[in-house]
């Protein structure tokens, strides 16, 4: 089995899941097809009694899953859909300097001195 998404332009080999990360994975495509609510789908799909979650022993084991790679990619994808996350689509809105305002840099402390003033004796 593949995970494809060409919008994104992502392949995912998803070969040897067992039968509950297949059929987690089988439901999150169906609720990615029918465009599910990004918050629904995200609580769906990463929340802690999910299968992806169940069988891990450690975070690193979560992040390397190629399923857990094909769930963000996604939800990812969803998001941008619907408007919540800025992709290609989308330009984020980007601040350009004056010419005619100096750049004013306030309230920076040199490296060799503390950030906070230090507190007065007591």
């Amino acid at each position: 089995m593949r995970y494809i998404n060409r919008k994104s332009g992502v392949s995912i080999d998803l070969g040897d899941l067992d039968s509950d990360k297949r059929r987690l994975f089988k439901t999150a495509q169906d609720r990615f097809r029918d465009n599910a609510n990004w918050f629904e789908f995200e609580q769906f799909v990463f929340s802690y009694r999910s299968p992806i979650f169940n069988k891990s022993r450690s975070r690193a084991d979560v992040l390397g899953d190629p399923l857990y790679a094909a769930l963000k990619d996604m939800w990812l994808q969803l998001g941008i859909d619907q408007g919540f996350v800025a992709g290609d689509r989308q330009q984020a809105k980007t601040r350009t300097a004056r010419e005619d305002v100096p750049t004013v840099i306030r309230d920076v402390a040199p490296s060799s001195e503390p950030r906070v003033p230090r507190r007065r004796g007591r």
